[in-house]
């Protein structure tokens, strides 16, 4: 395939050509390999630096909730605080359960994206999303797309599939940590 095919396909999918200096930095934790574009967070992690995450939208609401009130974060305020916890180059897809119902949809923002299953599942989409990244990107781009969840089939395959997987609950750590207060009080 012509060098910028290549590219236009890798750019269509958010993720990036091994080689291209987009290469893995995303997620990686503080024992593994030095990662070009990584910055380490409080808890050990590193951070993206570029590539791609496909988030589980419904898991990190209620992970969310749980971390606070109890009460559900709405989707407008979840896409808030993923845009200001994550940005270009890196590309960010939230997929949630169901149909939009007015909720924000599409590409929302450079480097972000707000899909909704419709009558698939959430779960069915990402992995969808993980089987294109591998084709698209061959087993060494895959890794450079990370899956946040906490669903265990879905981890499973996007491990089988190449991608990086970190719990949501490394996420809301991170949401915390761009707030600069714990989730759930004001500040």
């Amino acid at each position: 395939m012509p060098p910028q095919r290549r590219r236009a396909r890798a750019g269509a999918l958010g993720g990036a050509l091994p080689g291209r200096g987009r290469g893995p930095g995303i997620g990686a934790s503080a024992g593994s390999r030095g990662m070009a574009g990584s910055r380490a967070t409080p808890g050990g992690r590193s951070t993206p630096g570029s590539g791609r995450i496909l988030i589980d939208g419904r898991n990190v609401q209620y992970a969310l909730a749980r971390a606070s009130s109890g009460a559900t974060v709405p989707t407008f305020a979840l896409v808030a605080r993923l845009r200001a916890a994550f940005s270009p180059p890196t590309e960010v897809e939230l997929i949630l359960d169901g149909h939009a119902r007015g909720s924000p949809t599409g590409r929302i923002a450079p480097g972000f994206t707000v899909s909704f299953s419709r009558h698939a599942t959430a779960d069915q989409v990402i992995g969808d999303r993980v089987a294109e990244a591998l084709l698209a990107l061959g087993p060494a781009g895959a890794w450079s797309v990370v899956v946040v969840t906490d669903d265990r089939e879905v981890r499973d395959h996007a491990r089988r599939n190449g991608a990086r997987v970190e719990g949501t609950a490394w996420l809301v750590e991170r949401l915390g940590a761009m707030r600069g207060t714990a989730i759930g009080r004001s500040g």
